[in-house]
């Protein structure tokens, strides 16, 4: 038995939950999804209004992590395009669109200095049985075109 099922929530360290809930659904355009209050804590997340599966818990009970957070990966299907929209709402951008291995991305960061990648995945096509391997795909043939997210 897998004891996991899914990745539902991603804590982000914030200084004022009011303040970061404001900037991720205004600036971002997440939405609200809980916002509970209990045993001195409340509960507050924001996700893109597409996505059910994982929301971020805007906690400020972690004042120590304010701004050390790790980098999140948020995927697009436009990376420069929505580098431009955010940038024109004065979303800091720490990384303008760049290629990488994996695709097209850039780097900005919220109101508290998290970082945040937005990653527009590419397709790969495998040149060699090397790279097949270092992969972890002993046996795929050399030319097949790996779908976005698996090289």
């Amino acid at each position: 038995m897998q004891p996991f099922d899914k990745v539902s929530t991603v804590t982000i360290a914030v200084r004022d939950q009011d303040e970061a809930l404001t900037w991720f659904t205004q600036m971002l355009g997440f939405e609200k999804r809980i916002d509970q209050v209990g045993n001195g804590f409340r509960w507050l997340t924001v996700a893109p209004p597409q996505q059910a599966e994982v929301e971020f818990l805007l906690a400020s009970w972690f004042p120590d992590l304010v701004g050390k957070n790790p980098t999140w990966v948020i995927s697009t299907r436009d990376c420069q395009g929505g580098y431009e929209e955010l940038k024109s709402k004065g979303i800091e951008f720490v990384q303008s669109p760049s290629p990488r291995p994996w695709g097209i991305e850039a780097v900005f960061v919220d109101l508290y200095g998290n970082k945040y990648a937005l990653v527009q995945e590419s397709a790969q096509v495998l040149t060699d049985e090397a790279e097949s391997n270092a992969l972890g795909l002993k046996g795929v043939a050399v030319g097949t075109v790996l779908p976005a997210g698996r090289a």
